[in-house]
């Protein structure tokens, strides 16, 4: 995966304070709020909108306590020798990120950024979770910048996020670069966000075909990341949520090598959700494991009548557990709900 560099890009997407500058975070986060859909989905697809906005009646889950369920799963993949991607799950928050930079040390960008945003799953964000979203995006693009200013060796680095911050069923979703996130609902499976690739900008100009898409040689160059030089710009968006909807959150190691309709089959016909990231791992590293391969599956359930229990027990996954992130968070004023951080480890070379 590439950073398209800030030179090459379309548009002037501004920049971080360099050393001896003033930092703003409020231009940060003035960004990325800009970037506000209305309910529903960023630059989606007309079906996919369909999906998320159709007109279920709400009137009985006043009546329900909503919960998640989910299941993690972290593999590197056959190709490569490290995992830069990234992942948590917990109560209230998921999160994958996938990052960018080999030798420029793009698992340190995933892991700071999963690590900066993680407090908002035991915080109580209030009403505006898309504004709690864009605030933590901001914050962990700062971050960034710190470790380059530290460490100049790892400037080039950056990273993907698609994150999903979720309350009493109400939920925001928030989504920069090439990671997907993907609604299974009433048998209906869509992709929820949009690629901020060169390859699909050309998709959507009527340049290329979706086909073409697929083995263009520069599928993976990415117009927007998390990197620590300019302003991020994730597109947001507000979703209501209901009982029985299942959320896939992944890096493009899957979703790159995995058909869409194989991702639905899997994800309509397994019920146990451990089953389902290993099967999916399993697809990935069968079609070649060209990439680090990281999802997450999760249900929406009622917890007064569901035979499961929610889950409750944060999870990292890949660089971030890696990195010591489970013990830091921990240590942190508060914690996380549901006790220790767990820590989902990557699964064998070849294993599922």
């Amino acid at each position: 995966m590439t950073l398209r560099q800030t030179g090459d890009q379309e548009q002037d997407r501004g920049h971080l304070a360099l050393p001896g500058e003033p930092v703003s975070p409020d231009s940060q986060s003035a960004a990325s709020q800009a970037r506000l859909d209305p309910p529903g989905l960023p630059s989606g697809s007309p079906a996919a909108q369909a999906v998320v906005e159709q007109g279920r009646d709400r009137s009985g889950t006043g009546q329900m306590t909503l919960a998640l369920r989910y299941a993690v799963r972290s593999d590197v993949g056959l190709l490569r020798e490290g995992n830069e991607d990234s992942a948590y799950a917990g109560p209230h928050l998921l999160a994958v990120a996938d990052g960018v930079g080999g030798n420029a040390a793009g698992e340190v960008a995933s892991a700071a950024t999963i690590t900066t945003i993680t407090p908002l799953d035991a915080e109580d964000p209030g009403p505006d979770l898309a504004g709690a979203l864009a605030d933590a995006v901001a914050a962990a693009n700062l971050r960034l910048q710190e470790l380059i200013i530290s460490d100049p060796a790892v400037e080039g680095m950056g990273t993907t996020l698609t994150a999903l911050l979720w309350r009493e069923g109400h939920a925001a979703l928030c989504h920069i670069g090439d990671s997907r996130a993907y609604l299974l609902r009433d048998g209906r499976f869509v992709q929820i966000t949009h690629d901020h690739t060169l390859v699909q900008s050309l998709v959507d100009e009527g340049a290329i075909t979706e086909d073409d898409a697929a083995g263009h040689p520069h599928r993976s160059l990415l117009l927007r990341a998390l990197d620590g030089r300019t302003i991020a710009e994730p597109d947001l968006a507000r979703l209501e949520t209901y009982p029985g909807d299942r959320y896939l959150l992944c890096s493009d190691g899957l979703s790159g090598v995995v058909s869409e309709q194989t991702l639905h089959q899997v994800l309509a016909s397994v019920r146990d959700l451990d089953e389902v990231t290993r099967r999916l791992a399993g697809l990935a590293i069968d079609g070649g494991g060209p990439d680090n391969i990281t999802c997450i599956v999760a249900d929406v359930i009622d917890a007064r009548s569901s035979r499961v229990a929610p889950t409750w027990q944060p999870v990292f996954a890949g660089a971030a557990a890696a990195s010591g992130a489970q013990a830091d968070l921990s240590r942190r004023p508060g914690g996380v709900p549901g006790g220790q951080p767990g820590c989902e480890e990557d699964s064998a070379h070849h294993g599922r």
